[in-house]
Parts: structure tokens; sequence; C-alpha cells
């Protein structure tokens, strides 16, 4: 799942169909590629759309194939940055490849172990990057790793501000964690389950999170400020920058399209109704955290729904005393002995 920054168009995988849909649910065009969908990613503006799968896809916003890259091995993650200057691509391979839009490779990094999650800054001068052996990395497009820590199981959540200035990450460990680019840890947030995937809104000042059914909110103080709950699990999420749209992807017991908004004008369109191809359910929940299952019955749907955030308000004192005292509990009492501050 991905969105472009404006929220006019989202962009989704199922099975092996990506889908490009519009801020009302509709489907402008979709195309199915060689393999399941790992990842997908969209350019801020959303001129050009990446897919991870089988090969790395880039297509233009009106689904014209630009081109496709195959190695021997597969993609797991793609991000882009503005107009697909730059897209970063994260292979089983162990490395990670930046491209340019003309499918030039400029850039590869052998991080030695799978990149789950990726993330690209809009000039394409930092990329993070959620990895099979527990790790966090933060990448300078010219030099390598920058810095790096240690969750304690796997990471597939990572989420970059448009500047590159904050991180967010989820892992298997059953947190979320906030990071400067400079490498300062601000916290770790405890959820109940895995968390699969996190976004962030400008100089984050909200961090969202999937774990389980659930998609937390929290301000930058690591407060929680709102749990949107689904009917089964939420596999994927992405936010614009501003935060007027969030949306969510859901898998098994959900398999659902939910658009979340803060403008008022859109609540009276109702919902669509997305048609998806029929995939067989994953035998582990967190086989892949970008693809939407698709309904088991021959003419099922996705519905796209139209639902409000909470409008913008500021985080008072007391919420915010909360949330410092709850992550030093945690930290303190709840330590991963993988975690380098």
């Amino acid at each position: 799942m991905a969105v472009s920054q404006d929220g006019t168009a989202v962009v989704a995988g199922a099975g092996s169909t990506v889908y490009l849909l519009d801020q009302q649910g509709d489907v402008l065009w979709k195309t199915t590629v060689g393999s399941r969908v790992n990842g997908v990613g969209i350019s801020p503006e959303g001129s050009h759309i990446g897919v991870a799968a089988d090969k790395l896809y880039l297509f233009d916003k009106d689904g014209n194939l630009l081109w496709t890259e195959k190695t021997t091995f597969v993609y797991h993650s793609v991000d882009l940055s503005s107009k697909a200057t730059y897209v970063a691509a994260g292979c089983d391979n162990g490395a990670v490849y930046i491209f340019d839009r003309n499918k030039k490779t400029l850039w590869d990094y052998d991080m030695g172990t799978d990149s789950y999650g990726i993330a690209i800054s809009e000039n394409g001068r930092v990329i993070a990057a959620g990895c099979d052996d527990q790790g966090v990395y933060y990448l300078n497009s010219r030099q390598g790793e920058s810095w790096s820590y240690g969750t304690g199981k796997c990471v597939k959540g990572i989420a970059l501000t448009p500047d590159g200035r904050f991180v967010a990450a989820g892992s298997f460990d059953r947190c979320v964690y906030l990071s400067t680019g400079e490498g300062e840890h601000l916290w770790k947030y405890p959820t109940g389950d895995a968390v699969v995937s996190t976004a962030l809104t400008n100089e984050a000042r909200e961090v969202f999170a999937a774990s389980g059914r659930s998609v937390l909110v929290l301000d930058r103080s690591g407060a929680e400020i709102q749990t949107i709950t689904l009917n089964g699990r939420a596999e994927s999420i992405a936010v614009t920058p501003d935060g007027s749209f969030l949306v969510i992807g859901g898998g098994d017991g959900d398999r659902s399209i939910h658009l979340f908004t803060r403008d008022a004008a859109l609540l009276g369109s109702g919902s669509q109704e997305v048609p998806v191809n029929e995939t067989e359910p994953r035998e582990s929940p967190m086989d892949n955290v970008t693809s939407l299952p698709a309904p088991t019955t021959d003419n099922a749907s996705t519905v796209a729904e139209v639902t409000p955030l909470p409008q913008d308000e500021e985080v008072s004192i007391a919420s915010q005393m909360l949330g410092w005292l709850e992550n030093i509990f945690s930290l303190l009492f709840k330590p991963q002995e993988d975690f380098l501050a």
C-alpha cells in the first residue's frame, strides 16, 4: 500500500495484481505482474509507481510499463523519490539498489541480509531499511550505512518523513520505534502484536503502526492518540505528509482498502466496491506486508471506505507526560537485548 502526497492516488498490491485507485475508490487501472507482489511504492507527486515482485517494475501514472529489472533473486520492497529520480529497492540477495527512472543502476549496497521494508527521502539522499537480521539501517545514498540498531526480531515496517529527519520502525518484537536521522533513539512503544507496517507525517507529528487488527496512532512523544480497529488483520498503512489522508490495507478477516480523511467534503461520497482477483490466503500472516489478500468467493469484492480522522489538536502536557512515562517504563522493565542506543 502507498499513497501520493496529496492523497489523490492509492496504489495497492493483491496477490499478483497491482491496482491504482483514486480518492473515491475507483480503479484507475490494474495490471498483473509475474509473481505475488511483495511491495509497492509511488513517487510523492504520483507520477510513477514501483512494484517489487519477481522483477522490479516501474509504471507511469497511466499504467504504462516503463521498464523491468530482473535478477535471479526476488525483490521484497520498493520506494520512489520525487518524480522517480531515484528508485530504491531491496532484494533477497541481501542488497539494496538505487536506479534512476531510466533503469540505470546508480548505487548498490550489500546489506548481507534481506530488506523487507524500505523508504527513501523525497530528494533521494537517504534510505531507511528494515531487515531480516532484526536491524534498522539508515543509509546515505552516496556513502552507505550511516547508523543502525537491532530490535531483537525481524523488521518489516519502516517509514521516513519526506525530508528524512525521522525514522519509524516496526518490529516483530511487538514494538514501534522512533529515531531521528542523526541516529538518536527517541522512544519505543510496546504493542500487543508484531508491527508489520509504519507511517509518518511531517516532523513525526503522528506515528502510525499496524499491529494485529489495529492501527495505533501515536504523537511524537510516544503518547497514544487513537486506536483504529479493523475486522481483520491490518497489513499495510500509508499516510500523506500533512496527515489529511490515511490508507489502511486489511488482510484476512477484513480484505478491504480503507481511506480515512479529515476532509469533510469527501464524507458524502459513500463507498465504492473495488473488484479484486481471487488469490489464495497466505499461510503466514506476516508473509507479505504490502499485499492485500483477495476474497475467496468468485464474485466477491473489496470495499474502499472513507472514514473521518480526528481533527488536529494540541497534545496536552498530561498526555505527553503519560507517553514519556510509558516509554521509560518499557525501556527499564521490558528491555530489548539487541536494541543498541
